[in-house]
């Protein structure tokens, strides 16, 4: 799909602006935020000395167009600077239109005075992006000439659009620190617009609104902003980074109202006026192949499963984008035909099947994990980047995703989880739905591994089974490999477990059964029982999950995000060797949190020691927030204690 030139937010307060002419008033100036004095920014290095996005909104033959110019100077400070920051891309798509770009540096020299030296050629590419086979995003990569240390670079470029339904947001932080950001938005006056601000600190921006006799200006500045931190294991930027966002709400030209992003109706009007020709009614190739994906098939969960799955092993997923075909979708026959389509292009696949079974089946879009908006509160395409397909069964949305060509019938894909869908019902309904995150209690990893001690070397057989979207994501890792791939991946496994581990034989399954996925490993650690005296010392906690996983940036206020929920549940046996003893078994321990817990508990059976461990991480946002901070790193550390237990063996 097309993805407009977009940032990620989380959660933000929303304020309505009408900038209808009010002819009592021709000048106002309104301060919102009181800036406060910033701290100098670090300018030892490299720094963003001017950051400025100029936008101008008119309305030409009731259509709004947008231009905006965007001024960059970067400032190098040391050689550090130059060796890293010595470019820059400026990036558009196929809305856009790159009216001018300009570039130049302005180095020191010897005798004191500056040189200019301008970049004369600017060559726009296709965008590189692993994820798609053709990408018509535009990208022209600017190299700085002539940098010396204390030189600076400038670039200053301008766009236009006549598509509103996605709009630049106004960003406060940086790769590099700002020394000074401007941001100025124009629009008429006969224009309603509202301003969605996202994670913006208070005194961090300031504000001014000025209303004219035509138009209203907002205007924002920023001093001395600190560069965006990294932070491991964090969500996308913007669910941190501040920032604000504006939508076109309504205008009025010659007394006629128009509106554009007032709420989710307008956004859905845009994307059914590029679908409704689509899939018309399914042509007798599609249902013929409909008549036998359903051949036999005695209820429709079993057809609509059918359907996903063919999809799934038939058509290969191939992102092609080149203008409006990154964002309509082609019809199903022209997919099964050529056998391979984007998001769009199976979800319509999935409409067209189903629907020559007589099944309503819907074309859905949907944002996935790395936009953290929703359709109500942002009705713009900044929203979404993906489609997939929606049946209702047994009174439940079914989310159909065959991106994943491993993806477990009845679950969502992993990337779409606790994400708002639009549901295209016709060509003038549609319903907003969220997409379930699935619990740890769905999402189970379960290894069983017996011990064989011989001497001090240790043979181990482990089978485990996977389930939910642990099976699918497992299934992808194996998908594509080859056997000699396959080999490597089992020897990276055990080699996890213990460095030295060396694989005996493995047993992995051709593709996920009934929702899960088994493996099965043999394998030896050399002298991993240490052994002193009369006794001998094992450690039985072979998967040390989340070890070492403490939060420790002090001061962080940014969550940290997981990629699905899960339970792990470990048993390890050992059969206690012949002419020893068990002399020390470690105590039993636990924690346990609303959202996170782990239980590890030995028990004696017989001539066996049994080591059950059960990890569980059960989110429903899929994220620590910096209020659970404490407690999990007092979770993490008494579970990185235990990790450190062994149990004792002393000859009789």
């Amino acid at each position: 799909m097309i993805i407009p030139k977009i940032w990620r937010a989380i959660e933000g307060n929303i304020t309505s602006l009408c900038t209808m002419k009010n002819p009592s008033l021709l000048v106002v100036v309104l301060l919102v935020f009181v800036h406060s004095i910033a701290q100098a920014i670090p300018t030892n290095s490299a720094y963003i000395k001017l950051y400025s996005q100029i936008t101008e909104i008119e309305i030409d033959d009731s259509i709004p167009v947008t231009k905006t110019t965007y001024e960059i100077v970067l400032k190098f400070n040391d050689e550090k600077a130059i060796t890293l920051h010595h470019g820059y891309t400026v990036n558009y798509s196929f809305f856009d239109k790159l009216e001018k770009i300009e570039a130049y540096t302005e180095n020191p020299q010897p005798n004191g005075k500056m040189k200019t030296i301008e970049i004369k050629e600017f060559i726009p590419n296709n965008s590189q992006n692993s994820g798609i086979f053709f990408d018509d995003q535009q990208e022209i990569n600017i190299n700085f000439l002539g940098l010396t240390v204390g030189s600076e670079a400038h670039v200053k470029y301008t766009l236009t659009t006549r598509e509103a339904h996605y709009t630049d947001p106004m960003v406060f932080r940086s790769y590099l620190p700002v020394e000074k950001q401007f941001y100025k938005l124009t629009v008429p006056a006969a224009m309603k617009i509202t301003l969605i601000e996202k994670n913006v600190p208070k005194g961090l921006v300031q504000y001014t609104k000025e209303e004219k006799r035509n138009e209203v200006v907002h205007t924002w500045t920023a001093d001395n902003v600190d560069e965006d931190k990294d932070y491991d294991g964090a969500p996308a930027r913007l669910y941190y980074t501040p920032h604000i966002l504006y939508k076109i709400d309504e205008f009025t030209k010659k007394g006629k109202t128009f509106t554009v992003s007032k709420s989710p109706d307008d956004l859905f009007r845009w994307y059914v006026s590029h679908i409704r020709n689509v899939n018309k009614k399914p042509s007798e190739r599609i249902q013929q192949l409909a008549d036998s994906i359903s051949k036999g098939a005695s209820s429709e969960n079993e057809k609509v499963r059918r359907v996903y799955e063919w999809i799934q092993h038939n058509i290969r997923y191939v992102a092609f984008e080149a203008g409006m075909e990154g964002l309509v979708p082609r019809d199903g026959e022209t997919v099964c035909i050529k056998r391979y389509g984007d998001c769009k292009d199976m979800s319509s696949l999935h409409f067209v099947l189903l629907r020559a079974m007589n099944i309503p089946c819907y074309m859905t879009s949907i944002g996935t994990r790395r936009i953290p908006y929703t359709y109500s509160e942002v009705p713009l395409k900044n929203s979404d980047n993906h489609m997939i397909a929606a049946v209702k069964l047994n009174g439940q949305w079914v989310f159909l995703d065959a991106t994943d060509p491993n993806g477990i019938f009845g679950l969502p894909t992993d990337h779409i989880q606790g994400k708002q869908a639009m549901i295209y019902l016709s060509d003038t309904n549609f319903e907003l739905a969220t997409v379930p995150v699935i619990s740890a209690k769905q999402n189970v990893v379960r290894d069983s591994s017996v011990f064989y001690l011989k001497n001090n070397d240790v043979d181990i057989h482990r089978h485990s089974t996977y389930e939910g979207l642990l099976a699918g994501n497992l299934a992808n890792d194996l998908h594509y490999l080859t056997e000699n791939e396959k080999n490597d991946f089992a020897k990276g496994q055990v080699k996890n477990i213990q460095n030295n581990a060396i694989l005996n034989t493995y047993e992995f399954p051709k593709q996920v059964r009934d929702d899960a996925i088994d493996l099965k490993f043999d394998f030896s650690i050399k002298d991993y029982c240490k052994e002193q005296g009369n006794e001998k010392y094992l450690n039985l906690n072979l998967d040390k999950l989340f070890m070492n996983s403490m939060i420790k940036e002090a001061g962080r206020d940014v969550p940290m995000a997981f990629k699905y929920n899960m339970s792990n549940e470990q048993t390890v046996i050992l059969n206690v060797p012949t002419g020893y003893q068990l002399t020390y078994v470690p105590e039993n321990v636990s924690f346990k949190q609303t959202e996170f817990e782990f239980t590890i508990q030995y028990t004696r059976e017989a001539d066996k020691l049994i080591c059950r461990q059960h990890t569980v991480v059960d989110f429903p946002d899929l994220m620590i927030e910096p209020s659970q901070f404490e407690s999990w790193n007092q979770c993490i550390k008494l579970l990185n204690k235990a990790y450190k237990e062994s149990i004792i063996l002393e000859k009789k």
